[in-house]
């Protein structure tokens, strides 16, 4: 299964780090002075009504250049070149992303520093990350056992301004003050990613224990 094939692939690049740097200090979780509009609301919704919002949505905000978005940095030095990756990260620096497609995976993972972290499921090979989000069209995961720091190797990327949209792929994704929306209109799904929770939209149903890899704790999937 793509989650598997996922988590081994993450757990073997954590054993191969290497040095870099020159992150940008994330901005205060405020919105900047001009109005920022916040995700449309999903309460009185159909999963496939919420979806069509939210495309609606994610694709009318500011388009930024995906160019300034294919490097990553711990902090310190020289920033690293992510070839045809793409990472971004949070005004508030609550929500970090990174594609990983030099490592042929699909979709894209996120790191959210969720106030209720998904609990474990028990027992696993390598770190519990309770916010720790995979995104692939028609699949959805929260919450992992996997080898530190992953695809964040290199660190995080740039900052995505509030309101801004990034487009790569089949992928739009649309940061607000109320979180992050991703959407993937040729798959029909979406999610929506703050402190306060991961919402899948479209088909991702969730599955039940005995359907999930036992290293995740929760998995959605059409």
């Amino acid at each position: 299964m793509r989650i598997a094939a996922l988590a081994a692939l993450i757990l073997a690049l954590s054993a191969c780090s290497q040095s870099t740097s020159g992150r940008p200090q994330p901005s205060a979780d405020q919105p900047r002075a001009t109005t920022t509009s916040t995700a449309p609301a999903t309460t009185s919704q159909t999963p496939e009504s919420q979806l069509k919002d939210r495309i609606a949505w994610a694709q009318s905000g500011t388009a930024v250049d995906v160019n300034r978005y294919h490097s990553a940095s711990t902090g310190t030095g020289a920033a690293a070149d992510l070839k045809g990756d793409i990472a971004f990260t949070s005004p508030s620096g609550k929500i970090s992303c990174i594609t990983g497609t030099e490592y042929h995976i699909d979709g894209f993972s996120c790191t959210v520093k969720l106030k209720n972290p998904i609990p474990k499921p028990g027992e696993g090979f390598g770190n519990w990350d309770g916010g720790f989000v995979n995104y692939s069209g028609q699949n959805l995961m929260v919450g992992q056992f996997r080898g530190d720091p992953g695809l964040f190797i290199h660190g995080d990327g740039q900052t995505l301004p509030y309101d801004s949209k990034l487009t790569f792929g089949d992928y739009v994704c649309r940061i607000a003050t109320s979180g992050l929306t991703c959407v993937n209109p040729a798959s029909r799904t979406g999610v929506q990613m703050s402190d306060d929770g991961i919402v899948p939209f479209g088909c991702l149903r969730e599955l039940s224990e005995a359907k999930r890899e036992p290293s995740v704790g929760r998995a959605f999937s059409c």
